[in-house]
Protein backbone atom coordinates (compact mmCIF):
# COMPACT_ATOMS: atom_id res chain seq x y z
CA UNK A 1 0.00 0.00 0.00
CA UNK A 2 0.69 3.36 -0.80
CA UNK A 3 1.24 6.17 1.85
CA UNK A 4 -2.32 7.53 2.40
CA UNK A 5 -3.86 9.45 4.86
CA UNK A 6 -6.15 7.29 7.14
CA UNK A 7 -9.54 8.75 7.71
CA UNK A 8 -13.07 8.09 7.58
CA UNK A 9 -14.78 11.07 8.30
CA UNK A 10 -16.57 12.05 5.60
CA UNK A 11 -16.03 16.35 5.43
CA UNK A 12 -12.24 15.49 6.53
CA UNK A 13 -12.12 12.87 3.01
CA UNK A 14 -13.81 15.42 0.85
CA UNK A 15 -11.14 17.48 1.87
CA UNK A 16 -8.47 15.46 1.55
CA UNK A 17 -9.50 14.43 -2.06
CA UNK A 18 -9.66 18.44 -2.70
CA UNK A 19 -6.15 18.40 -1.96
CA UNK A 20 -4.86 15.85 -4.11
CA UNK A 21 -4.15 13.68 -0.58
CA UNK A 22 -4.60 9.62 -0.93
CA UNK A 23 -6.99 8.52 1.49
CA UNK A 24 -8.24 5.09 3.07
CA UNK A 25 -10.21 4.13 5.87
CA UNK A 26 -10.75 1.41 7.89
CA UNK A 27 -12.57 -0.76 5.94
CA UNK A 28 -9.49 -0.22 3.40
CA UNK A 29 -7.09 -0.67 6.34
CA UNK A 30 -9.10 -3.96 7.01
CA UNK A 31 -8.77 -4.88 3.02
CA UNK A 32 -5.06 -4.49 3.04
CA UNK A 33 -4.34 -6.26 6.19
CA UNK A 34 -6.78 -9.36 4.89
CA UNK A 35 -4.79 -9.29 1.21
CA UNK A 36 -1.51 -9.20 3.04
CA UNK A 37 -2.34 -12.10 5.52
CA UNK A 38 -2.02 -10.21 8.39
CA UNK A 39 -5.80 -11.29 9.50
CA UNK A 40 -7.78 -14.65 8.41
CA UNK A 41 -10.78 -12.44 8.01
CA UNK A 42 -12.30 -9.34 7.70
CA UNK A 43 -15.94 -9.67 8.40
CA UNK A 44 -15.36 -10.69 12.61
CA UNK A 45 -13.55 -7.76 12.57
CA UNK A 46 -16.10 -5.52 10.63
CA UNK A 47 -18.94 -6.80 12.39
CA UNK A 48 -17.06 -6.08 15.42
CA UNK A 49 -16.70 -2.23 14.81
CA UNK A 50 -20.06 -1.96 13.72
CA UNK A 51 -21.55 -3.21 16.43
CA UNK A 52 -19.83 -1.38 19.14
CA UNK A 53 -18.90 1.80 17.94
CA UNK A 54 -20.90 4.63 16.24
CA UNK A 55 -19.30 3.19 12.76
CA UNK A 56 -22.03 2.96 9.75
CA UNK A 57 -21.48 0.90 6.42
CA UNK A 58 -24.46 0.74 4.00
CA UNK A 59 -25.22 -3.01 3.50
CA UNK A 60 -23.83 -2.68 -0.32
CA UNK A 61 -20.73 -1.59 0.93
CA UNK A 62 -20.64 -4.19 3.46
CA UNK A 63 -21.37 -6.97 0.86
CA UNK A 64 -18.82 -5.29 -1.70
CA UNK A 65 -15.67 -5.51 1.25
CA UNK A 66 -16.95 -8.91 1.43
CA UNK A 67 -16.81 -9.71 -2.22
CA UNK A 68 -13.23 -7.97 -2.72
CA UNK A 69 -11.61 -10.38 0.15
CA UNK A 70 -13.71 -13.48 -0.78
CA UNK A 71 -15.75 -13.59 1.95
CA UNK A 72 -19.03 -13.17 0.57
Amino acid sequence: MQQALLIDERRGRTEANRLGIRITGLLGVLVEAKQRSFIPAVRPLMDNVIATSEFRVSQALYNQILALVGES
